[in-house]
């Protein structure tokens, strides 16, 4: 059986057992043989099989494809010929003994996981330690396991896990320096056993000598290493072995990461602290890359939120200017309005003192012109103060909200806006069942209270009236009913605020977010709420604001705002 080796003779060699049907290599998971090398394409080539012969084809991969040295496009291969794919060789063999080896589909080769790491430290000698060769492999992979985050405590965490399955170890701590306040602070905690959770759990003299001197070390019996003179935290905790070594991604340090044992002296040895030392190092880098990523990601909300309020700033003056313009008549026109509707008025009592002296037929018709001219100086009014409340409206979307920003409890920010929206509703006479449903895992969120509090009233306010025009329209077969949702995703929370109404159209539903884009009739509405709703989210809390909806059977506004992610600092 034709068979593909990679990393023939080596500890590490991977045998596939090629078939008939063709079959793809590359560094893509969706590849027949899948192996993670940065110097393959992600589909770097296919062998395939035709008339009894296996061909190796290139597939336009960026380091090209070799036979036995020489470039091919498409090439036949023979037992024995060594196959180059980037820096990579395999060996295809027609005659090897695979009758241990599965007649399936090819195997991918896959980067190591915790589960093979483990795997890989049980399997190596007896006792579970690593050698030399092991312990460079582990951190290669260990290397790949610890990617550029912004969630540095998950990625912490990830650091401890890793530790236990490679060292003998009952308790493990991670502390990093406070910016602001130069001291440590746990930000990772693990442990082989259950304990209490205000036992300590690492030795201060210990971590202290090791920032003290910025060294890593190694504590093979603690109790009677004289660097430590019988330390009362030592002794109290009954720590027989510990290591602690400085996490420096460079010249700075910004945590120290502490283990020990509780149950063994000289369980560490040397080879250990090297160790640690090196796997701390990529810990380190990894914090440290977390942090800038962060830094980064917070930078590049700034600046666009500079960019942000010089065009906001020079709009705000635009408009402030064209309302400026259109106000001074548009008063004059309402003034004027109310004064003719009063002359029309005194007219028309006029007209009726003096009927005795007129044609019957000529007083009606004059009744009749001042009944139309008073109709027109009502609708004129009516109509100039909506364009005023557009103005204003428009004033209020050119300018940026400006609440200043303070932790607040998200709950009771949206408690607080539902009971508001329903006390101001229209039509107050509806009745609505409110189901609330409040994540108590949301801890203080940082927002601008009055403005989020401005949207979250405002979306109840549309549920309230899309719920009123379905009653109008159902009469009391519909039963309005408003759910309203908090939830703790993680790295965001999440406001789910839904109403059994009318729902939203999927043509209104993409505009519906447009400034002066409104559904509802003349005097109900401006369409400029949900618009300065988004902006708020969107731009003033970097959160998103979506719908979702079925027409005619409901509409739910999901709305998210970030959680504040705490950065490691450096001293």
């Amino acid at each position: 059986m034709p068979t593909l080796i990679y990393n023939p003779g080596a500890p590490d060699e991977q045998v596939f057992v090629l078939g008939d049907a063709a079959v793809t290599i590359g560094r893509a998971e969706d590849q027949a043989i899948c192996i993670p090398h940065r110097s393959l394409s992600r589909s770097q080539a296919r062998i395939e099989k035709s008339e009894g012969r296996f061909f190796i084809v290139d597939l336009q991969s960026k380091n090209g494809t070799f036979v036995n040295g020489m470039r091919v496009q498409r090439k036949a291969i023979r037992s024995g010929d060594t196959i180059t794919l980037g820096d990579l060789d395999l060996l295809f063999t027609a005659d090897a003994d695979t009758s241990s080896e599965p007649l399936l589909r090819p195997q991918a080769i896959r980067p190591l996981t915790h589960t093979s790491i483990g795997k890989l430290v049980g399997d190596t000698r007896p006792g579970g330690r690593p050698s030399a060769e092991d312990r460079l492999q582990i951190l290669i992979e260990v290397a790949k396991l610890l990617p550029v985050s912004d969630d540095i405590d998950t990625l912490l965490h990830k650091v401890l896990d890793l530790i236990f399955q490679i060292l003998n170890v009952d308790r493990g701590v991670i502390l990093l320096i406070n910016e602001a306040t130069g001291r440590l602070e746990r930000r990772a905690v693990k442990t082989a056993h259950a304990a209490p959770h205000d036992e300590p759990i690492y030795s201060q003299n210990i971590v202290d000598y090791v920032l003290r001197n910025s060294v890593a070390a190694l504590f093979a019996d603690a109790v009677l290493d004289p660097r430590l003179e019988a330390a009362r935290s030592v002794v109290a905790q009954s720590i027989r072995a510990s290591m602690c070594v400085p996490l420096k991604p460079k010249d700075d340090v910004i945590g120290v990461l502490y283990v020990d044992n509780l149950h063994a002296a000289h369980i560490f040895t040397e080879p250990d602290l090297e160790f640690l030392v090196a796997f701390a190092s990529q810990a380190a880098v990894a914090v440290q890359n977390a942090s800038l990523y962060r830094r980064l990601e917070r930078e590049t909300v700034e600046r666009m939120q500079l960019v942000l309020d010089a065009k906001l700033a020079s709009l705000s003056g635009v408009v402030a200017g064209i309302a400026h313009e259109i106000r001074n008549p548009l008063n004059f026109m309402n003034n004027f309005a109310e004064i003719a509707a009063g002359v029309a008025q005194e007219l028309s009592e006029e007209l009726r003192a003096q009927g005795v002296r007129l044609d019957a037929g000529a007083l009606a018709q004059l009744e009749e012109n001042l009944a139309h001219l008073r109709d027109s100086m009502a609708r004129i009014t009516e109509h100039g103060r909506r364009a005023d409340a557009i103005i204003k409206g428009m004033l209020q979307h050119a300018r940026r909200p400006s609440g200043e920003r303070a932790p607040a409890d998200l709950n009771a920010v949206v408690g607080e806006s539902v009971r508001l929206a329903r006390a101001g509703a229209q039509g107050g006479d509806l009745d609505v069942r409110v189901v609330e449903a409040y994540d108590p895992a949301i801890g203080p969120l940082e927002m601008a209270r009055l403005d989020m509090g401005r949207v979250f009233v405002n979306v109840v306010a549309n549920a309230l009236y899309a719920m009123r025009q379905k009653k109008l329209k159902r009469g009391d077969g519909y039963a309005p009913e408003l759910v309203v949702r908090t939830a703790d995703r993680g790295d965001h929370v999440e406001v789910r605020i839904r109403d059994n109404g009318t729902g939203i159209p999927e043509k209104v539903a993409a505009r519906m977010f447009e400034p002066f884009f409104t559904t509802k009739p003349p005097g109900d509405g401006t369409g400029l709420g949900l618009s300065l709703s988004r902006e708020i989210v969107v731009q003033g809390h970097q959160g998103t604001m979506r719908v979702e909806s079925v027409e005619g059977e409901y509409a739910e506004f999901v709305i998210t705002l970030p959680k504040p992610v705490c950065t490691p600092a450096r001293r």
